[in-house]
């Protein structure tokens, strides 16, 4: 007993003799939920993005309203059609089923990997404008808000990233 009593006075001196170290270290915080939701770059990429895929979404969802039609037609309709009908509708349906779960693959991973893209860039943006932010203003540390239990309003520097991403 005496023996961890001992480690943990030994620890909490040390940690104390090494906290001057870190007084002069100057910190800031970042919003990045606030940057994503704010920044005109995510709303230029969203708009790009609309524009790029819109068309593809709605052929497919032109593609399942008409899937829908040919199941509700075959289900309305399969107790008065011909076996060798009711079979080359079942068919069609499975082959235009298979399309429209291939286009939605497709689309989605066109989508998924247009929007990194874009993001991969505004990324590199952010970066360079925390970056000179926080030489300009002597920040040691730059850390994002949602990694952080509690940090005073003074360390906030979402709104002076805002701005600075307006500029570039």
């Amino acid at each position: 007993m005496n023996k961890i009593c001992l480690i943990s006075i030994v620890t909490l001196m040390t940690g104390l003799l090494t906290l001057p170290a870190y007084a002069d270290v100057k910190l800031a915080v970042v919003d990045m939920q606030a940057i994503l939701k704010n920044a005109p770059q995510i709303a230029k990429i969203n708009e790009a993005l609309t524009r790029q895929f819109k068309p593809r979404q709605d052929s497919i969802v032109k593609a399942q309203s008409e899937l829908q039609k040919e199941a509700s037609n075959l289900e309305k309709n399969a107790s008065v059609m011909k076996p060798d009908e009711r079979n080359s509708l079942e068919s069609k349906l499975m082959t235009d089923q298979n399309k429209v779960k291939s286009m939605i693959a497709s689309f989605q991973s066109d989508l998924s990997k247009q929007q990194s893209q874009s993001l991969h860039g505004f990324s590199q943006q952010l970066n360079n404008v925390v970056s000179q932010l926080a030489a300009q203003s002597g920040f040691d540390l730059v850390i994002q808000k949602g990694s952080t239990l509690y940090a005073k309003n003074d360390f906030d520097i979402t709104q002076q990233v805002l701005d600075a991403l307006k500029k570039v």
